[in-house]
């Protein structure tokens, strides 16, 4: 759809800006898991204009994406000097900085991760609709996750899965690495842990094959879901290299956004504007526009428009330690196939939290993953993580500067909570045995890293473990979700901001709290339940 005349206006910093004359029903602000699914899902109405704006590159065929986007056994897009990757850095624990990692091209983070594709499970949702949200329920999410997916393992389980949706979800077959993932399975069974044959289905956890959005060797994206099979609808408009950098408002009424466009700024105008840009970037896009804690914004010397003080804070995401491991077979190296193959989630002894430990080991070479020519050993073996994945430690996403290009500061202040640290302590001592066990044994598996030493005491596990810390990729929680009763909510159940109008949030940032799960599926789920909010 083309943009009708353009007219210049000042902006705040005097500069003319480029202000496109067409407006759309619908703006939305990143094409990532959430984004892209709503903006389909919208525009399934033809009378509905929907305007996406991707901060990184847009590609208008599969066949035209980088290797590194298509190849899900290729994670560089990730990696830092990427061009489809923020330059982010992170304090994950005190004096701990690291790069992190976030897509910046259509599709967003969905265009580099690693493919795991495992719903939240019945007990989050049944949270989530307890803190005040009942639109969340698992009853009521449930159809929405059969809608994104076209299940291949479990066709036949209508009630729980979905065949005609636009991610298609298998399990690698046993061939991937069929003596680790033997090994590993009999281990977790010999150690009491159940059989997860479906990850996806109303289980309680155990060991089992991974379920990934992988077919016929290609990430499945939620730009090859949803945005490219869509861009010749007349009523969608996807625009590339388009970095946003405030909200707009008339009073308290969102009139759309201001972004960058090759140096220049522009302007777009919609009805509704929705921002999508994810746990890190939305909570800043929020208080460069003057919504977030009202002492923050004034430090800034930026005008407050709505003081709403749960802007950025409740950060969560996955806190996990990798160790190196190596086996007396191979790892090939296989384009187009995953990386994972098998995992064990479980309940902490004596936790409230279901599903809070999880053991996730990889099947090919870091060097492989992230295609970097090495000799260092950790690197030319795979990596085993154990996680917590109900962590209650909390961090921030706060402004560095009032410049809308910077990058804002970002604190995960992982295991600051004595809670986190004993749950992994456990984790690292089932690790351990499951490395130590016969079937694992008899294949030659064992770990580089992780030794009767590192485990001899709470002070050594302490110790190893954040000498081991690492950084899952799932931030969230940032603008959560919440009733009026919730002082730190930012929005409503419906994804409303409070304080404002016609300015909505569709992104995990929203999450009230994170799934014991990987994030991905449960991203698409939310761009597809709030498009049912839309009228």
């Amino acid at each position: 759809m083309r943009a009708r005349r353009r007219r210049s206006r000042k902006t705040k910093r005097g500069e003319a800006a480029v202000v496109s004359r067409e407006e759309f029903d619908v703006i939305i602000v990143g094409s990532g898991s959430c984004g892209g699914a709503l903006a389909a899902r919208l525009t399934g109405d033809p009378d509905r204009r929907v305007l996406v704006l991707e901060a990184g590159a847009v590609y208008e065929s599969v066949a035209a994406l980088p290797q590194r986007v298509r190849d899900p056994a290729d994670v560089s897009g990730g990696m830092p000097g990427s061009p489809h990757n923020w330059e982010l850095t992170g304090e994950f624990a005190d004096g701990f900085v690291a790069p992190v990692a976030r897509g910046k091209v259509i599709g967003g983070s969905s265009s580099i991760n690693a493919a795991y594709f495992i719903r939240g499970t019945k007990e989050n949702f049944t949270e989530w609709a307890a803190l005040g949200n009942d639109e969340w329920s698992y009853e009521k999410v449930l159809p929405f996750y059969k809608r994104s997916e076209s299940e291949k393992d479990f066709p036949h389980d209508t009630e729980h899965h979905g065949t005609t949706g636009p991610i298609p979800v298998q399990r690698e077959p046993i061939d991937r690495a069929p003596e680790f993932t033997r090994a590993f399975t009999d281990a977790a069974i010999g150690l009491g842990f159940p059989v997860e044959d479906d990850k996806n289905g109303p289980g309680s956890g155990g060991v089992g094959p991974v379920p990934t959005n992988i077919s016929h060797g290609l990430r499945v994206s939620s730009a090859v879901g949803y945005l490219i099979p869509n861009l010749g609808r007349t009523n969608l408009t996807v625009k590339g290299g388009v970095q946003v950098t405030r909200v707009l408002f008339q009073g308290t009424r969102c009139i759309g956004v201001e972004a960058s466009v090759e140096g220049r700024t522009q302007r777009f105008h919609a009805r509704q504007t929705v921002l999508s840009a994810g746990a890190l970037r939305t909570p800043q896009l929020l208080m460069l526009s003057g919504i977030g804690p009202a002492r923050q914004l004034k430090e800034h010397g930026i005008e407050v428009l709505a003081d709403v003080p749960g802007v950025g804070q409740n950060l969560m995401d996955h806190p996990k330690m990798s160790s190196p491991w190596t086996f007396s077979g191979t790892f090939p190296v296989l384009p187009g196939r995953n990386v994972m193959t098998s995992n064990l989630n479980w309940t902490a002894e004596g936790s409230g939290q279901a599903g809070d430990l999880e053991i996730l080991p990889f099947v090919a070479s870091r060097a492989s993953m992230f295609r970097v020519d090495t000799d260092a050993v950790a690197m030319r073996v795979p990596a085993v993580q154990v996680s917590v994945m109900q962590e209650d430690s909390r961090g921030e996403v706060t402004l560095a500067s009032a410049d809308p290009l910077g990058n804002p500061r970002m604190k995960w202040n992982f295991f600051q909570q004595e809670s986190d640290r004993v749950r992994i302590r456990e984790g690292m001592k089932v690790l351990d045995e499951l490395f130590h066990s016969a079937p694992m044994r008899a294949i030659g598996a064992k770990l580089l890293s992780l030794d009767k030493t590192d485990l001899a005491s709470n002070a050594a596990m302490d110790a190893w473990m954040i000498s081991h810390l690492n950084y899952a990729g799932h931030p969230s929680c940032t603008c959560k979700m919440g009733p009026d009763t919730d002082p730190m909510a930012v929005v409503d159940q419906y994804g409303t901001v409070r304080g404002v109008e016609n300015l909505r949030i569709c992104d995990q940032s929203v999450f009230p709290k994170l799934t014991s799960r990987g994030p991905a599926a449960t991203a698409y789920l939310l761009g597809e339940r709030m498009s049912a909010f839309f009228a």
